[in-house]
């Protein structure tokens, strides 16, 4: 996630320009999803080395048979669903950002419509050709 992060600044130096939230928006975000993303591997080690103890930071509550989501302590809830998937969220939202994919499917569309009305230039003199013969 560091990596991507500083892939994602350096891109922003070189590749973004305006204001700073516009060019560092996608660097922030990413920076941003990697601390979500990161905060539920992050309680399971300081459960493990003993800095967060057992009954407070269990992903799961105590006298449930099964480890599923049926489970889940409020603990649990937070870390495991809400952060990681906002934070899974976020570094979607900031790959599409950098790629400047909203860009790309305006040209796209303009091209897709530029083609059509070539498409439909082309039919209208083909059946202007067809009247004129028959």
């Amino acid at each position: 996630m560091l990596g991507m992060t500083l892939y994602m600044a350096y891109n922003a130096r070189k590749y973004r320009w305006g204001k700073c939230h516009v060019k560092y928006g996608p660097t922030i975000l990413t920076a941003l999803a990697g601390l979500l993303v990161m905060a539920d591997i992050s309680r399971h080690v300081l459960q493990d080395i003993g800095w967060w103890p057992a009954p407070g930071s269990s992903q799961y509550r105590s006298g449930c048979e099964h480890e599923n989501i049926e489970c889940l302590s409020v603990v649990g809830w937070f870390f495991t669903i809400i952060m990681t998937y906002t934070g899974f969220t976020l570094l979607f939202i900031a790959t599409m950002w950098n790629a400047k994919i909203c860009e790309k499917l305006k040209t796209f569309k303009q091209k897709w419509r530029e083609l059509r009305a070539q498409d439909a230039e082309t039919a209208a003199d083909a059946q202007a050709e067809g009247h004129g013969q028959v």
